[in-house]
């Protein structure tokens, strides 16, 4: 359906880059063009997803200059592309890029749980705005000088580094939820594809097997309850019968 490389794309741009350092573009450009293949898929089935496709063409062209900015710097070719103004304009556009595809995405999520009625996914993408926007504001308080946050640099960056993990993490969470709960119409019951690797089909398999034990167990359960509240409520019903015929 397009949320499985979309997962892989976003946990590459978001996540993984965050290690990447100086190489941070090879992850976005990667991460980007896998996003842009899963967003494409999912297109087809909720329209809402356009915008975040608009929005991560552009994710890729940020990718691209920062890509020719690494370049420019390692050849030391000192072309205006990498001058001072230049990457601080970009600072401000890129921020800005990351801020609406973020939104974008998780209100095309949210779109798409409305559709096939899953409101658990659709509350928590609007949750996640919440710390998409707390990030992104913190961010921009962070790029203006002279203000507050100059004092301790090190404990601000820190600190937004931090928020920057729990909104990615949770996002990568959220896709996943729909990675393994919504599907297209009419494959609802359709089978796991096999594995290549054995170890894997054996581990869905004990996996199922724990699974369907755990479902005939709660199915054990209740109807044992539901035996015992009708005997329950048979022998009271016998015992006013009996009574009211003694009383008669």
């Amino acid at each position: 359906m397009g949320f499985g490389l979309l997962l892989v794309g976003y946990i590459t741009a978001f996540i993984i880059t965050l290690g990447l350092g100086n190489y941070l573009f090879a992850g976005m450009l990667i991460g980007g063009f896998l996003m842009f293949l899963g967003l494409c898929e999912l297109r087809k089935y909720c329209p809402t997803f356009l915008y975040a496709l608009i929005a991560n063409v552009f994710l890729i062209l940020c990718s691209f200059y920062e890509t020719a900015a690494w370049f420019d710097g390692i050849l030391l070719l000192n072309s205006p592309i990498a001058s001072t103004f230049v990457l601080r304009v970009f600072d401000w556009i890129e921020i800005a890029i990351n801020l609406i595809f973020n939104i974008t995405l998780l209100y095309g999520i949210a779109d798409l749980s409305r559709r096939v009625e899953y409101p658990e996914t659709r509350e928590k993408a609007y949750r996640n705005m919440i710390f998409v926007g707390v990030f992104n504001v913190f961010q921009i308080l962070m790029l203006i000088p002279n203000t507050i946050f100059d004092r301790d640099k090190g404990f601000f960056m820190t600190l937004l580094l931090i928020v920057q993990i729990i909104y990615a993490v949770f996002n990568a969470f959220l896709i996943f939820k729909c990675y393994a709960m919504i599907c297209p119409e009419g494959e609802e019951d359709m089978k796991r594809k096999p594995s290549r690797f054995e170890f894997v089909n054996k581990m869905r398999e004990k996996q199922d097997e724990r699974e369907q034990r755990a479902i005939e167990s709660t199915k054990e359960y209740f109807e044992k309850k539901l035996e015992k509240r009708n005997q329950k409520l048979n022998n009271q019903g016998q015992k006013r019968t009996h009574n009211h015929k003694k009383k008669k």
